[in-house]
């Protein structure tokens, strides 16, 4: 076999003396399809004495004898395709028996609720740290409990995004509580004494309901394409005015896309608005009043409406032309959403309340791992390894920090 170093085989019929050096491997790929769970049968040959009938088993190793029936991985492969793909139990039961291996919903069931005892800890202290967030953007979309629909009872799923130092914390909540319920639930635990600037539609059901003192540290925001929407939609029927405004707020997000290609700061952000942002706001604001003023529309026309949207909300639409960092729309927030919403049309509902718990749970940390960089796989299957350690300190065992404090383990039992 050729070896780094040795003489070049084509070189000795022209004399030369040629040396060969490690060079780009070749590399195949075979790609085999799996069921989402697979496993291995081992199986101990056996003898039995034909006279006394004694029997003799061939012993298995201790590294299969004694090793678990699920391996970790399990549990996070269910969490994943359950409540990050939106996979419901039944289908993924059809799926491993049409593989050969066999796995019963109810089991599925059994492996993620113990796994949501583990990670629960961490869940609460990602909402701890998440109540601490300069930034925050939460917005609802219809969820379904069964439980709840059989007595009539509406429910809701809200995505609750904070921003917390450099970390993005993703949060889900199914229940009766609209998103001004839950998000005041988050912010009643906030310990920082820094404003918290909060990026939402207009809906009365956004508005938080939170402590008293918390709201001199709120500073609120309206999402700007929802008063774009409003004019978008009737385009066709007033078509010149509508184009008047779609065209001044699109100089706006003009700006804004400026201010990220070229990553300025919050503050530079800022004075970039106020130079080129605010001046189209301002013309769009005093052609609105006139519009209002002088009658120049159908009060109760679809247009109407869109005016007075856009002028009853002038202050928290406008929050970006004032606060450094604030957002102009709430589009992460539907964004994130999405990731509910799709687990909604392919599993339907959830059967109970506590069913919806452990999926927010799941969905919140897994969802918080892609949006941070990191592998879900690979820190659900970490938390479990480290269990007793998970309970006792769970701020330690966040995405971002959970490699970390691995490594600290490791050295102290390796000293």
């Amino acid at each position: 076999m050729l070896q780094a170093g040795s003489a070049c085989p084509d070189c000795a019929s022209c004399q030369t003396k040629g040396r060969l050096q490690w060079d780009e491997p070749q590399v195949l790929v075979r790609l085999v399809g799996n069921p989402l769970i697979t496993g291995t049968r081992y199986v101990a040959r056996g003898t039995r004495c034909n006279v006394c009938n004694t029997r003799f088993k061939a012993p298995l190793p201790s590294s299969v004898k004694d090793a678990p029936k699920y391996d970790a991985s399990v549990a996070t492969t269910l969490a994943i395709a359950r409540y990050s793909l939106g996979l419901p139990m039944h289908r993924i039961e059809k799926n491993q028996s049409h593989h050969g291996v066999p796995m019963r919903d109810a089991t599925q069931w059994d492996l993620l609720r113990a796994l949501y005892q583990i990670v629960y800890p961490v869940y609460g202290a990602l909402q701890k740290q998440a109540s601490n967030g300069s930034l925050i953007l939460y917005d609802d979309t219809p969820g379904r409990i069964l439980e709840y629909k059989t007595q009539g009872l509406a429910t809701h799923t809200t995505a609750f995004i904070s921003v917390y130092e450099e970390q993005k914390i993703f949060l889900y909540f199914t229940g009766r509580n609209h998103a001004g319920k839950n998000s005041g639930a988050i912010l009643d635990k906030r310990t920082s004494e820094q404003p918290v600037i909060a990026m939402m539609d207009a809906s009365p059901s956004n508005a938080p309901q939170m402590k008293t003192e918390l709201t001199a540290r709120f500073i609120l925001c309206f999402c700007l394409v929802h008063g774009r929407r409003k004019f978008f939609e009737i385009s066709n029927a007033f078509e010149e005015n509508c184009d008047f405004v779609l065209n001044i707020i699109g100089q706006v997000y003009a700006n804004d896309a400026h201010c990220k290609k070229d990553k300025l700061t919050p503050e530079a952000r800022l004075l970039y608005h106020q130079t080129h942002s605010q001046p189209w706001m301002d013309s769009l604001y005093v052609w609105l009043n006139n519009q209002r003023t002088y009658g120049q529309h159908e009060p109760n026309s679809g247009f109407g409406e869109a005016v007075r949207y856009m002028l009853r909300h002038r202050i928290p639409l406008t929050t970006f032309l004032r606060v450094p960092g604030a957002p102009l729309d709430s589009s992460w927030a539907e964004r994130a959403i999405k990731i509910a919403i799709r687990h909604r049309r392919n599993s339907l509902f959830y059967k109970t309340p506590r069913g919806a718990e452990v999926g927010d749970a799941f969905m919140s940390l897994i969802h918080t791992c892609t949006q941070n960089n990191v592998n879900p796989y690979d820190y659900l299957n970490s938390l479990q390894r480290y269990g007793p350690s998970v309970e006792a300190m769970p701020e330690q065992w966040l995405p971002w920090n959970y490699l970390q404090t691995i490594a600290t383990l490791d050295v102290r039992l390796a000293a």
